[in-house]
């Protein structure tokens, strides 16, 4: 592979770390269920976790326990996490909001969401610094991508429509890029497509699982952009393993140029992450 991987397991239970060659270099397996992480630049994963407390944690390369948030008293779950410069930001679910914290774990500010959906998992999902001040969020429950304030008023909204017999709208959107043209990329979950929107909420361009079946698009799941442009796309095979790419990149032109595929080492990947910062983006998983 051009770069090194590093990859979260959800049904396995573990994160990995892949070299080059596809070898895994670092595993470690969490106490409880993990689904997201961030690496720093230093080599240490922070991850959220569910356990008796709920617990934010970092850990060094070596395993050893940097920090820890239990946050049980404070929100209901958080399941997702991302990294904007040297900052964090977790999705607190019920009460919906983006907790910004520092690298070292602690808590700068608190941002409200205006999350609609009512049962607390998938109220609150991904959440992304923009330009402006403002923030880009996810709503899994809502199958929704959330545009809002410095002050969490919303700007903008668009829902994945409908399509299909599988449930809705939730699990529609497990995560959101905002483009350098300002269109939106939706990764649309269990509707198994990518679809580009732009302000007016019109879509103006989509990949379904069709047009490769040889992928076996069973669920769209993370979107990484890369610093030549192209993105990388997590295919979640949660009910499909064995079978189909964990990952695949679309090039600039959205075709695809390479697929991961290891079904020895890994079952379902909520997450696969590019961190060859030599050629892509430092800036931390989804």
């Amino acid at each position: 592979h051009p770069y090194e991987l590093m990859i979260c397991d959800y049904e396995a239970g573990k994160l990995c770390r892949v070299d080059k060659r596809g070898k895994i270099i670092w595993e470690h397996r969490p106490e409880g269920r993990v689904w997201d992480f961030v690496l720093t630049d230093d080599n240490n994963v922070i991850y959220p976790m569910r356990t008796n407390t709920m617990e934010v944690r970092c850990i060094d390369s070596k395993e050893n326990v940097v920090w820890s948030w239990p946050y049980a008293e404070d929100y209901k779950e958080i399941v997702n996490i991302t990294k904007h410069q040297s900052q964090l930001i977790l999705s607190g679910q019920m009460p919906p909001q983006a907790v910004h914290m520092k690298l070292d774990g602690t808590i700068q500010r608190r941002l409200p969401i205006p999350a609609r959906y009512k049962s607390y998992h998938g109220q609150l999902g991904n959440v992304y610094a923009l330009s402006n001040n403002r923030y880009l969020a996810q709503l899994w429950g809502e199958g929704t991508a959330l545009e809002v304030d410095e002050n969490g008023q919303e700007v903008w909204r668009y829902q994945v429509p409908k399509e299909g017999t599988g449930p809705y709208p939730a699990g529609t959107a497990q995560d959101v890029l905002r483009l350098d043209n300002g269109n939106t990329l939706l990764a649309c979950g269990t509707q198994a497509r990518l679809l580009e929107v732009d302000r007016a909420g019109k879509i103006v361009w989509k990949l379904t699982a069709s047009d490769h079946p040889e992928l076996n698009f069973t669920n769209a799941c993370g979107l990484q952009k890369l610093t030549d442009g192209s993105l990388l796309v997590t295919n979640f095979l949660r009910g499909n393993t064995g079978r189909g790419a964990h990952a695949f990149i679309l090039s600039r032109e959205k075709e695809i140029t390479w697929t991961f595929t290891d079904h020895r080492n890994f079952t379902a990947a909520s997450q696969v992450w590019a961190i060859d910062t030599s050629r892509y983006s430092s800036s931390g998983p989804n």
